[in-house]
């Protein structure tokens, strides 16, 4: 494949038919011989659909041979076809690199949601379909340390789950791990249990708000240790707060909701990351116009949203649409630059 496609090829394809390589043109075609190929992404055939507990499922992978392994704490961005569209979103990856090298398994653990874009859709994942995955990314890793204390609340166990499986391989720290769920919804329980079993310098403990108190009473008696922070963005304001006013050190990995500015009369300004070149755009504006007077050559056409010729891969963040007011999935989506205003920071493929 890199052989056909090479960059004169992508060149080509640039000016004349406004994909950003040959490959992603022929796209329909090799489809037909490799399902749910595509320019870009890795392919990741569906091992099981598993669900582990309320409105959790536990999803395994088989990875393609050219997927670079991971490191215990990093995410992938699955993308899956909903309804004739492709919608992308991150995961942590819940199960060891040593799984990935020997058997090319990775395991997800994802919490669905009664409404949304994309959980409720994972159900629909049926063993030996097909869906698409990003490289390993994100630097949430175990660090090398006298010892560490994880702090997890609800699916923010992933990253944890991952490093103590890989511990079982490596030589790690002291670590505790304190887990914060509502009452009996705990994710993993058994797993914890038999890692500490197998672990020597492992120990956890379950607590709950509604029983136990906020996580910031928790807190000093574990003053000294590296800690690891994985959860909803509140829990982790609570921790951080507290580390800051007592040097503490902290890494983290945390949820948080998208920061959109909704109001096209008051302006706002918002980084724009197009593979790697970065400059910074404003939300009274269509993107087109704002590529060009920063010198970055994009297709275009008519420039109103007709000819289609703007079109690029927006990989995350949210924009406008310009024509209805129309607010964009904040995972990756075909969008038309001169049609697009952004709220909120965004990153599009090259």
């Amino acid at each position: 494949m890199s052989f056909i496609f090479n960059p004169l090829t992508n060149w080509f394809s640039k000016q004349f038919f406004h994909h950003r390589s040959m490959a992603g043109y022929f796209e329909p075609v090799i489809q037909i011989f490799k399902p749910s190929w595509r320019d870009g992404y890795y392919r990741a055939n569906v091992q099981s659909v598993t669900y582990i507990a309320n409105k959790t499922v536990s999803i395994e992978l088989k990875v393609e041979s050219r997927w670079p392994t991971h490191k215990a704490g990093q995410h992938i961005e699955l993308t899956i076809e909903i309804n004739g569209r492709l919608v992308t979103r991150v995961f942590t990856i819940a199960s060891s690199p040593n799984q990935a090298m020997h058997e090319g398994v990775i395991r997800l653990v994802i919490k669905q949601h009664d409404v949304g874009a994309f959980t409720p859709f994972l159900s629909r994942l049926t063993v030996n379909s097909w869906v698409n995955i990003s490289k390993p990314k994100g630097t949430f890793l175990l660090p090398q340390s006298n010892a560490v204390t994880f702090f997890a609340a609800g699916s923010g166990i992933t990253p944890f789950i991952a490093m103590l499986h890989q511990a079982l391989h490596d030589e790690i720290p002291p670590i505790h791990l304190v887990y914060y769920a509502k009452p009996n919804e705990h994710l993993l329980v058994a797993e914890l249990a038999s890692l500490r079993n197998r672990l020597a310098n492992f120990t956890f403990t379950l607590l709950s708000r509604s029983t136990d108190g906020d996580v910031a009473a928790k807190l000093p008696e574990f003053i000294g240790s590296q800690w690891l922070v994985c959860g909803p963005q509140d829990f982790y304001k609570t921790i951080k707060n507290y580390a800051d006013t007592h040097q503490q050190s902290i890494e983290s990995e945390h949820f948080s909701l998208v920061d959109l500015h909704t109001q096209g009369d008051e302006k706002a300004h918002f980084q724009v990351d197009h593979g790697g070149i970065k400059f910074t755009a404003d939300n009274q504006q269509p993107l087109l116009a704002q590529f060009q007077a920063n010198k970055i050559n994009v297709p275009y056409g008519c420039g109103m949203g007709i000819c289609h010729q703007c079109q690029c891969v927006k990989k995350k963040g949210v924009v406008r649409d310009i024509r209805n007011g129309k607010l964009s999935d904040y995972g990756e989506e075909l969008i038309q630059l001169c049609v697009s205003q952004v709220v909120s920071d965004v990153e599009f493929k090259a």
